[in-house]
């Protein structure tokens, strides 16, 4: 059991951030290790997208103060089997929709690709809720947690982004904006530039795009092949799960409060409708394993940590998408201790009824991975949990 208390680099800079209203999140982020550097050609994009869509409109008032987050949380997760039997909706039917946005974005592949290499195989990474694409490439211990890094190191190519209201993707309400047809929209989007060649420097072309999804991202990745199985040739769902019991354990412990009430002036140019963990301690209770968890990692996430939109629960609080005609490969890799998945426990839970859901995947494979809490990036040797997708990656033949 570690000591939050104990003295730490990125600890007295996130204090530093939750504390002062005067200091902001930084303008502009490295995504690039020395090691990466090394090893690997990376570009960043500022990326002009615009999606048309059929959006749901926001029914209640917006929250004005922290009080009615609780509300909503409990008004999410209560069960209908308990007056009122109807299910919790917070809307009022729907519109159309267009939007402009730009998204931030980084391409990663190998600096010298090898005879037979996979460099022509991009993994389109999609993060989930809390994070930015620096889930997929930091740049703290970055041989311990960064995918980016360890993927080019085995000769893939990445594509990672920020989802729209993230990192330096536009700014949008959490009422409106944030939610998943969007997100959606822009997901395969992007798709379909990095398959046509944009967006991937010098590689030109891919001949093939894998999708990577982390929790939220995962939902995503799948309702995206499971709308269009086209657009990608076999994707890998992390942080998700199918046992729809065990949501109401993530937003009991994530304790979320309006984000700018717990890190004034952080977040800039964000509505009372994005949420942050009320303190570092629901960041450890949704993420990581409390028993066995580097504070390091931990304080760094807190540091990166970007607010979730409210709109942006609901798809996880109605579970998740239904049977997909998708044929490519599938693996679906979470951590033994999630607890929004698996209320903390996912042995034995994973395999079914995922293999129902993917039933035309071929091959389709589930792995628990040993020791990690629901952010497998941050948690206990992450670098093994990447051998496992990249593994699968090979044998799959992509």
């Amino acid at each position: 059991m570690f000591s939050l208390n104990a003295y730490r680099p990125w600890h007295l800079l996130s204090a530093a951030l939750l504390l002062s209203p005067t200091l902001s999140a930084p303008s502009a982020y490295p995504l690039s290790s020395a090691s990466m550097e090394r090893m690997g050609d990376c570009i960043d994009y500022q990326i002009p997208v615009t999606t048309r869509t059929e959006a749901q409109v926001w029914g209640l008032p917006k929250f004005s103060s922290n009080f009615d987050v609780s509300a909503f949380i409990l008004s999410l997760i209560r069960r209908t089997t308990v007056p009122p039997t109807i299910p919790f909706n917070p809307f009022k039917g729907t519109r159309n929709v267009t939007g402009n946005y730009t998204i931030g974005a980084t391409f990663c592949s190998p600096k010298n690709a090898s005879k037979g290499g996979h460099e022509k195989t991009v993994l389109l990474a999609t993060h989930g809720l809390g994070y930015d694409r620096r889930y997929w490439i930091p740049t703290f211990n970055t041989s311990e947690y960064s995918f980016a890094e360890y993927a080019v190191s085995k000769g893939y190519s990445v594509f990672m982004y920020d989802r729209v209201g993230t990192g330096k993707s536009s700014r949008v309400s959490g009422y409106t904006e944030s939610q998943s047809s969007n997100h959606l929209a822009i997901l395969a989007s992007l798709t379909k530039s990095v398959r046509s060649g944009q967006y991937t420097g010098n590689l030109g072309q891919p001949s093939k795009v894998v999708h990577v999804g982390h929790s939220f991202g995962s939902i995503l990745t799948h309702t995206l092949v499971e709308q269009d199985p086209t657009l990608s040739d076999g994707i890998i769902l992390t942080g998700t799960g199918y046992n729809e019991t065990a949501f109401p354990s993530f937003f009991e412990g994530a304790r979320l409060n309006i984000a700018n009430t717990v890190s004034p002036g952080k977040y800039r140019g964000l509505d009372s409708g994005y949420l942050a963990f009320a303190d570092i301690y629901g960041n450890v209770a949704t993420f990581f394993n409390p028993a066995d968890f580097d504070p390091e990692a931990l304080w760094y996430t807190q540091h990166i940590a970007q607010p979730l939109a409210a709109i942006e629960l609901l798809p996880a609080a109605s579970g998740n998408p239904g049977a997909t005609n998708f044929t490519g490969p599938v693996m679906i890799l979470t951590g033994e201790i999630d607890l929004g998945n698996c209320a903390g426990n996912c042995n034995g839970l994973l395999e079914h009824p995922a293999r129902e859901i993917f039933r035309k995947a071929e091959p389709f494979k589930t792995a628990v991975h040993p020791r990690a809490g629901h952010g497998i990036n941050f948690n206990p040797n992450a670098t093994g949990a990447f051998g496992v997708m990249t593994d699968f990656l090979a044998e799959s033949g992509l």
